[in-house]
Order: C-alpha cells, then structure tokens, then sequence
C-alpha cells in the first residue's frame, strides 16, 4: 500500500475552507436527544451532520448541523460507544455489543440507513471502545478492549483485514491520514499511547505517559504531527509529537475528561470534563489552556468539532441532551 502522502488540506478542507480566529467559545443550544447516556459522537463536515451514539437500548441519532434538530434515530444495539465518520464516501461508522458479540454498523449518510453490519469477535464485557477512519486509505480502526487488539476494516469491502494483537486494554484510537501513522490509547496501566504503521500495522512506539494514568480518548491534528489523549485519572491532556514520539506535556484540564477532539481550522482543542460540568479549550498552537468554560452537562463525554461550522457537540451520558459550542 503506498504511502498516504496526500495533504488533507487540499483532501478534506478544501470541502470546507473557511477561516476561524481563536475566539472565545459559547453555549449556543442544548439538543433533547429523547434517551439519556449519550457516548461517542462525529462531525460531518461534508453534509452538516452530526452523528451521535446512544448506549442504552442501542440507537444512533442523526442531527441537521444547521437547524440543531434530530432528524432521525437509527436502531444499533446496546453499548453503543464509539463513533467515526469518513467524509469523503459519507459513511458512517458506529459500534455496538450485545450477546457476547459486537458489530460495526455501516451507515449510509445520503440515506442515514444501515448498509451492512461487519461482525468482530470481540466480547461485551469492554467491547469496541473506539473508532478512526483513514479517508485517504479507506481504512477503519476498531479498538477491541477485551481481546487486546486493534481491528482494521475494509471500507470498499466492509470486511476485516487484520486483527493486531497489542497486549494492553485498547481505549481511544485515532489515525494521522497524512503519515498514516494509528495512535492508541492504553485504557488500563501503565499509561501509554501506542503507535502503530498503517502500512504494515507494525508497531512503531510506545509513548510512555508522565503522570502514568490511563489513556482514554485520543485525537490527531494532521496539520500540526500531533496526538493528544485524555487522561481520566490526572485530569489531564496529552500532547505527543508525531515526529519524535515523545511526549510534549500534559496540559491540566477540569475532573475526568474522557474525550478530546480537535478543530483542524484553527488547532483549538477540546476536553470535556466528565466530573466537572465545564469544558477546557486549549490553543493548539501553544499548549496553553484557553478558556474553561461551564456548560450544562452532568457526565460529560463525548466529544465532535465540525470545523466546517466552528461548531463543537459534547453529550452527556446522564442527561438526554447535546451541548452545541459556538464561538462568540
């Protein structure tokens, strides 16, 4: 497989080029998303629309990034987690376990229906714990906490390709499609992030973590070589540097963030604090905190900049809402 050499600047932002000047963020509205425990969430900057899982009875809701409205709720299975979006085919990706299994649901986002489910043999105790879409290869990683593994999917196919044994608890996972490299968040201890070649799924470091606490979600800023990783239990960011592998520093952040995502535009990032109603917004640029700021949530989680808007959607896993940011 070659080398995805291609700049997502032209790849992906040039669907959405704007320019955003690191302003202060807002609550501009909340979304009543009819069922508490809302998980994992993505942005399609292409269409406008906003995916968000729901873990409990296992659905996906399709929000209208311009009206701020459901515009639909597709039925997953429980335990649905984890969320990806591959902008340029405009398929959704979204995780769900029961009966001991778990499946890759693949939506449709001309449609918002289920194409095909891609089975993994993983079981329900952690289950699929993280999504990451390559646009540029095509490929889709899935983090198996309880096998210990990292699944690569076909996106033409919707078949497995590889199982990747990485003998640690799999948490967040994310891919930089400009040096095809796959960052993965080691949910149990010792803290590290792990980084693999999507090439050849070799593995390429292993990133320890200062303060030692678990790696939970993880995010890549193609534009600057970087990954960032919530740390849960330091309350905590981490910036690795795609070029050394190397930790840069850990960027202190509000109680229990367990999610991060970044705004390719402007390198603003975003950690929702899961024991603290707040949200830190760090300037990428500079690795200094830019704003904490409050927000009506009560186990924040997860996390969704749509950089084609400015917008950021942040769930609650006990409320039945949505968090939409705006900056002011």
């Amino acid at each position: 497989m070659k080398k995805a050499t291609l700049s997502l600047a032209s790849l992906v932002l040039s669907i959405f080029t704007i320019s955003l000047q690191l302003r202060a963020d807002s609550v501009l509205t909340t979304i009543n998303i009819g069922s508490n425990e809302g998980t994992g969430i993505a942005a399609n900057p292409a269409t406008n629309k906003i995916y968000a899982a729901i873990d409990n009875p296992g659905q996906l809701v399709v929000i209208d990034g311009k009206t701020q409205q459901v515009i639909k709720t597709i039925p997953t299975a429980p335990f649905a987690i984890a969320v990806a979006v591959n902008p340029l085919t405009n398929r959704i990706y979204a995780s769900g376990c029961q009966s001991a299994a778990c499946n890759i649901f693949v939506v449709d986002g001309k449609t918002d229906t289920v194409l095909t489910t891609i089975p993994i043999a993983s079981g329900n105790f952690l289950g699929i714990q993280g999504l990451a879409v390559n646009p540029v290869t095509n490929l889709i990683y899935a983090s198996d906490a309880d096998n210990g593994q990292y699944v690569v999917i076909d996106g033409k196919t919707n078949t497995v390709t590889n199982q990747v044994s990485i003998f640690v608890q799999p948490a967040g996972i994310a891919v930089n499609p400009k040096t095809n490299r796959i960052y993965i968040g080691n949910g149990g201890f010792p803290g590290e992030m792990l980084v693999y070649d999507g090439d050849t799924n070799a593995q390429v470091a292993i990133i320890p973590i200062s303060s030692g606490s678990s790696v939970q979600g993880v995010v890549t800023n193609f534009r600057l070589n970087t990954a960032y990783g919530a740390l849960d239990g330091s309350n905590a960011l981490a910036v690795v540097n795609g070029a050394t592998n190397q930790e840069v520093t850990e960027v202190p952040t509000g109680a229990f963030p367990r999610n991060v995502d970044v705004n390719l535009v402007n390198n603003k990032i975003y950690v929702p604090n899961g024991n603290d109603p707040s949200v830190t917004i760090i300037d990428g640029n500079t690795n200094q905190v830019l704003q904490t700021l409050p927000i009506p949530t009560v186990s924040a989680n997860g996390v969704a900049v749509n950089p084609a808007t400015g917008l950021t959607y942040i769930t609650d896993l006990s409320s039945n809402k949505i968090v939409v940011l705006q900056p002011k």
